[in-house]
């Protein structure tokens, strides 16, 4: 594989650690956000200072469009968590390649093989098979958070499109400080507007908070790198490990059950992607 192959593998890796950290968190769902976004802002400031370069007009300019879908993302995914059952918001997320096929086509001008058009729907099978199959889930649905979470996946689909138009003027480093600026100074209004305190005195969930900060910020940072050297079709495909990764740390560190769906989940999902990486 390619550099840029092993750095969206990268970024789908270290994506996957991200429900691992908040288990325990006890943050609001969206101060944590805000928190998360202004640390990762921060160091990817400073290290774009550390090399020479700044936050300037230019990199704000092309960075909007991903910082305001991202900020829709995260407000509208934390929401349908929250209103929803995490089934059904994971599983609704799962479709993300539908719509990111549908742009690599259309605005990339993308060849969608036929490997990756049969692989596309077997992952998504398996996605579903494995956030549905848990032995010990609960909880039922709402329609409002059903529909937050397709908003959510959309505004997703959105940030990846926005973040590989934004590659064609900025560096990977530029536009991680970029929109992650954009995305923490919208996120504290709505932060603000979710009545949870924005300050906690738990000092595991501010350790927590500046874990996600870094580990979600250079997921950002290597997938976005990847855009000039992967194509749209198979990023989409890679992104859908990271749920199931996270059920794998699950098992391994937490001992939580797996039901008889997910262990027929996981390979669909691996071999699926796999194809894809190989037609790559």
């Amino acid at each position: 594989m390619g550099l840029g192959m092993w750095a969206a593998a990268t970024g789908v890796f270290l994506f996957s650690w991200g429900p691992v950290f908040v288990r325990d968190n006890e943050f609001g769902a969206l101060p944590f956000a805000f928190w998360r976004l202004i640390g990762a802002a921060a160091w990817a400031v400073a290290a774009l200072h550390l090399r020479g370069g700044r936050l300037d007009r230019r990199v704000l300019r092309h960075s909007l469009a991903g910082g305001v879908v991202f900020t829709v993302n995260g407000a509208t995914f934390f929401t349908a968590i929250k209103t929803t059952s995490v089934a059904n918001a994971m599983v609704i997320g799962a479709t993300a390649p539908i719509f990111l096929l549908w742009a690599a086509s259309r605005i990339f001008k993308e060849q969608i093989s036929y490997r990756v058009i049969v692989a596309t729907p077997v992952a998504i099978a398996g996605m579903v098979m494995m956030l549905l199959g848990r032995s010990d889930s609960s909880g039922g649905g709402s329609l409002t958070g059903d529909v937050l979470a397709v908003v959510a996946v959309m505004s997703f689909s959105g940030y990846l499109v926005a973040s590989r138009i934004a590659r064609n003027h900025l560096t990977a480093l530029e536009y991680q400080a970029g929109w992650s600026t954009i995305a923490a100074a919208l996120m504290l209004p709505i932060a603000l507007l979710s009545f949870d305190p924005l300050f906690i005195s738990d000092t595991w969930s501010w350790g927590v908070a500046a874990a996600m900060a870094v580990t979600a910020g250079v997921a950002h940072l290597t997938f976005n790198y990847s855009h000039r050297y992967v194509s749209l079709r198979t990023i989409s495909l890679l992104n859908m490990t990271a749920p199931g990764l996270a059920v794998m740390w699950a098992w391994f560190l937490f001992d939580e059950q797996l039901g008889g769906l997910q262990w027929l989940g996981v390979p669909l999902v691996a071999i699926s992607v796999l194809a894809v990486v190989l037609d790559e």
